[in-house]
């Protein structure tokens, strides 16, 4: 990890970017002005159907309009025809591309990762994402399913310069690294709501997994589609929700589509509510966005612990028709950082100012979530 790196992650942290850069990377392309498709859900899809999500009722309240969702991953197809006029500039923090639109990984996880949230088809072209007027922000951090956590700290860092008001990381690891915390903390402070996939690692050690672990995350679980706990995915205290993990159908990086399970797609629709809530409340700050989630949740049975959470499903399935049909949350601070209690909290909002750690990188790197949490790798399934 050397210099050069740690250098930008610096500038990134301190604002030395100037804000011409930022205002020219968000308005070099009309993808936030491209019409969206008359969409309908295919019958795959069955997260988006009348007995989940009920996305048909859902879009006639809000499509994520305006909104941007980062996606820090190993970047976005943009030529895919569901996802084309959706994907802006991004960047390539391996440095082997210029702005994130591409994705050579071999199980298209970037792209099939942007397209649950942001896709434009449905019955007529392809499928259709849960926020189908957001648009997404490629941060391109790995190539072949891993990261070190500076990448992955720099590709959020990026993402919240870069005008994201959602970001989503389908990547998990077992190491609590100071760099990564910080990112993490930074974009939390700057009123951008972070989600991240638990991982799927839940039948072998189920060990607690970042970022999603991290002060104000929304760390996201999987399910079935019988709406129970899917036991491949992790499970903890931190949890805050689940979200479809079993059977999702998505975009891949060749024009076509896949079929996979993992909780790298249970992040994508936490992230894509986000998106629908951040469009219809646009006053909202982050925390209220995630009081929303939170607290119309579609509750565990007999959940336990306080506030009706238990540690598979966090709150509940998140439901975004209750979340955009709720009154406005009253705070507006992070619940999420406040029900961890005041160390946390201070922590955050240190990182918004703190130099960057320079120090102590850890070695580990950051697997993809879709299957695992096993160190340089990810394996996930694919069930058609």
């Amino acid at each position: 990890m050397g210099p050069q790196r740690t250098g930008t992650l610096r500038a990134l942290l301190y604002g030395v970017l100037p804000p011409l850069l930022v205002l020219s990377a968000l308005s070099a392309t009309g993808a936030s002005a491209a019409p969206v498709a008359d969409v309908t859900p295919l019958s795959a899809e069955w997260p988006l159907d009348a007995q989940h999500f009920d996305a048909v009722k859902v879009w006639g309240l809000s499509r994520g309009a305006g909104v941007t969702v980062a996606v820090v991953d190993s970047g976005v197809g943009a030529s895919h025809p569901d996802l084309a006029g959706r994907v802006l500039p991004g960047t390539d923090i391996t440095r082997q591309a210029a702005n994130g639109q591409i994705d050579v990984s071999d199980d298209s996880h970037g792209t099939s990762v942007a397209g649950v949230i942001a896709a434009t088809g449905g019955t007529r072209h392809g499928m259709a994402g849960l926020a189908p007027a957001s648009s997404i922000l490629p941060v391109r951090i790995s190539t072949d399913g891993a990261a070190d956590p500076l990448a992955l700290a720099e590709g959020i860092v990026y993402a919240a310069r870069h005008g994201a008001k959602v970001i989503n990381i389908s990547m998990t690891t077992d190491v609590a690294d100071p760099q990564l915390r910080d990112a993490v903390g930074y974009a939390v402070a700057h009123d951008i709501v972070v989600v991240a996939a638990a991982g799927n690692d839940g039948r072998a050690g189920n060990q607690v997994s970042y970022p999603a672990a991290f002060p104000g995350v929304v760390a996201v679980s999987g399910t079935t589609r019988e709406n129970a706990f899917w036991p491949t995915s992790e499970s903890g205290s931190y949890i805050s929700l689940a979200a479809p993990a079993v059977g999702i159908y998505s975009t891949n990086n060749s024009g076509g589509y896949l079929t996979k399970d993992g909780t790298s797609y249970s992040a994508p629709y936490v992230s894509a509510t986000a998106a629908l809530l951040r469009a219809a409340f646009p006053s909202e700050s982050a925390g209220q966005i995630i009081a929303r989630l939170i607290t119309t949740a579609d509750r565990p049975t007999g959940a336990g612990g306080a506030h009706g959470r238990d540690d598979q499903l966090g709150y509940g399935l998140v439901n975004p028709l209750k979340a955009l049909r709720a009154p406005a949350p009253a705070a507006r601070t992070n619940p999420l950082i406040a029900a961890v209690g005041g160390t946390a909290a201070k922590h955050a909002r240190q990182s918004a100012a703190m130099p960057w750690a320079v120090g102590g990188i850890a070695a580990a790197a950051v697997a993809i979530a879709a299957g695992g949490l096993a160190v340089l790798r990810r394996r996930r399934r694919r069930t058609s």
